[in-house]
Order: C-alpha cells, then structure tokens, then sequence
C-alpha cells in the first residue's frame, strides 16, 4: 500500500465540479457534484441525531440502490427546514440527475451549514448548467475546499493498494471542525474508490472501518443534525470477492479513514493538541467505550489538556462517572509511559516531565481498568478560548 500525493482526482473513473453560487456568502466556493462514469454501488454512515437533515432522510432512502453522483453544498446545513427543505433536496437532485441521464433516485444529496434556513433553490439550480458541465477529473481538487465551514485547511487523502493481481486507489476527502462527537461518523466525508465490490461487502467494511476511525473521535461532544460519510463503488460483474483482497481493500480504506480522522481532529475549532484516549482492560467492550467517551468528552479534561495542567484527578473522576463498572483498586492512569495512578493509589512522578508531554501537541492518556481484557481508543483535543469566540460568532 502507498500514501499518494493529492487526493480524489487520483481515482479513475469519477469526475468533479465546484462553483461559487452564493449560497449564504458570496465569493466562496459553495457548491459542488461528484459524478462517477459507472453507477456506483453505495455505502453510507448518517447521524443518529433524532432531528436529521433534509439531506440524510434523502440519502436514507436511496443509498441502497444504484448511484450516479453526489450533490453537496456547504454554508446551509438545510436542518428543520420542513417539507420544503425536503422537497428542495428532491428537487435539486432530480435535476442533476436529468442532467447525468440518469434516475432521480441515483443522486445522494449533502448539505453542511447553518440550520434552520431554506436553501436559494432558484439560485442553485441556475448554478446547474455550469455545474455539470465543468465536470472533470481535476475537478476533484476543488472539492475539499468547496465544503468547508469554519475549516481552516481543506482534508483528502490517497492510497493505492493491490488486490486480484492489480493496483486499485481509494481517495477521501472530509469536512468538519466542530459539532464533533463520536456516534456515527460526525461529520462529511466522502471516499470513492476504483475497485469494484458487491454492495454488502462495501457497506460490511464501511461500518466497521468508520467505527475505529470516524466513529472514534471528538472536537465538542455535539452530533450535528447532518452528519454524512458517504463511499462510491463502480459496479462490475467481477468484482472483488476472495478474503484476501477484501482484506487489502479493508486495510486500505482504514489508512484513509485515520488519515481524515486525524485532519479533522487537527483542524479543531481553536484546538491545539491531537489526544489519543486509550481504555485498556475494561470488563467488556460496551464499558471501554463508555469509559473512552466520558474521558474525551470532558470539559474539565479538555480545558487541563490546554492549559498543560496535570490534573489526572480529572481523568480518573470521568472514568468513574462514565457508568462503566469501575473498581478503584485496579484503576490506573499513565500519560504516555508515565504512570501517575497505580491501582487505585497516586504514584510519585516528574512534575516537570508531565507538563513536558502535556505541552506536545500529540499525546496519549492510559486509562488502565484492572477487570478485564477489553479495550477502546478514541481521538480527542483540547478546548480553547478561540473553541468559544469561533461558536460565539457562527450565526452572526
């Protein structure tokens, strides 16, 4: 398996267009289409956020089915907007679907922005001529741009792997610097690969891949209402079957889906640090993540990492709290390959060493339960006082 340069315009047989349709800003790529040559067989990650977006009820229905392109504007999140926000969606898609020669059925649909404010339909849809047409391989370029919000730097990546005696490549790009929690997939992404697989098996790696990668990080403990991660496949009447090349194609998709994981958690809203949460030796797998989940998604944890404060207390109190089964005698908590508790007592340590992890900007937290052979690991960041002046601003 290689890392490549660039990222969805690597991929044979897909083609992208981006424009500046002034959707809520003008000046700003806003807009933008993911068109494969071949209908594609599809898998798809939607939030489990009870209030979902126009855009993922859409996808809900039809990501099963045979897939052509993927429709997705960036600046209105297209959220509690109603039957006509869902109409809007249905109405956008259809027309770029006439516009591939294709069903409307085979159009999926992404939205990422503010909620609760009606798309410019006759706006977006005079955009549609020259979306379409500027459909073209380099396009993808423009793509990790054109779905930002309060991103500071765009998010691909590239591999290439073998399988069945050939190279295939898999390319991502992904969006997203708040309203990020682990649930689902929290976010938008979307990943197109030129290897061709039985839609079961597609949908089968997609799922497990995302729940140790984009499934397993935090920004602010939100879930968004439109969070989407989305992969193409081109169908094909051999396609890739046998162990061993699913295989690589899993591993492949992982380097990808961690590469993203770890650009998202690094473009945080105001983060500074890149913290892996490690829960070892948990009674069952449920209580690893529930542990993991509490730890990460502290406020009192996030604002020590920021601050370079070694309170571990702090640690030590959310695994308790998480409502995993705990016994404090067998609890321990490293930092790096610092122990600083040992089954359930404080141990001395290197005050000035702690502060000296605490001040890189990629650590990891072990926390150690004692009561099992169960684990779990998930991403997480600091909170910053920028995380409050970005959030503060948002709709203003």
């Amino acid at each position: 398996m290689i890392i490549l340069e660039g990222g969805l315009e690597q991929v044979n047989g897909f083609t992208y267009s981006a424009l500046e349709c002034g959707i809520r800003y003008t000046g700003r790529l806003d807009y933008c289409l993911i068109a494969s040559e071949l209908l594609c067989n599809a898998a798809g990650a939607f939030t489990t956020n009870m209030v979902s977006a126009a855009p993922v009820k859409l996808c809900r229905a039809r990501v099963g089915g045979p897939v052509r392109g993927i429709l997705i504007n960036a600046t209105n999140a297209n959220a509690c907007t109603g039957d006509q926000g869902f109409r809007t969606a249905e109405i956008l898609t259809s027309d770029i679907a006439r516009r591939l020669g294709v069903s409307p059925e085979a159009v999926l649909m992404a939205s990422t922005g503010i909620i609760g404010r009606q798309l410019p339909l006759d706006k977006m849809m005079q955009a549609h001529p020259d979306l379409v047409a500027g459909l073209s391989r380099d396009g993808g370029r423009l793509i990790p741009r054109a779905i930002m919000t309060t991103d500071t730097i765009p998010k691909e990546t590239c591999v290439s792997f073998q399988a069945a005696g050939r190279e295939y490549r898999i390319a991502g790009t992904a969006k997203g610097s708040g309203m990020i929690a682990p649930n689902m997939a929290t976010l938008l992404c979307f990943i197109v690969t030129d290897a061709p697989l039985r839609r079961e098996d597609l949908a089968a790696l997609f799922g497990k891949t995302i729940g140790t990668t984009l499934n397993a990080i935090t920004i602010d403990g939100d879930m968004s209402t439109n969070d989407t991660a989305l992969i193409l496949s081109p169908r094909s009447d051999t396609p890739l079957a046998k162990k061993e090349d699913l295989a690589a194609f899993e591993e492949a998709l992982r380097v990808v889906l961690t590469r993203l994981s770890e650009m998202l958690i690094d473009d945080g809203e105001g983060t500074t640090k890149r913290v892996r949460i490690t829960v070892k030796n948990a009674k069952s797998d449920h209580d690893a993540s529930r542990i993991a989940r509490a730890v990460s998604q502290s406020l009192l944890v996030k604002t020590a990492f920021f601050g370079n404060d070694p309170n571990w207390g702090r640690i030590a109190a959310a695994a308790g709290y998480s409502g995993a089964e705990i016994n404090e005698r067998t609890l321990s908590v490293l930092f790096d390959d610092m122990p600083l508790l040992v089954n359930g007592a404080p141990v001395e340590f290197d005050r000035e060493a702690l502060v000296g992890i605490m001040k890189k900007n990629i650590f990891e937290v072990v926390v150690d339960i004692g009561l099992g052979t169960c684990g779990h690991s998930i991403l997480t960041t600091d909170i910053s006082f920028d995380y409050v002046r970005i959030n503060a601003e948002y709709s203003t």
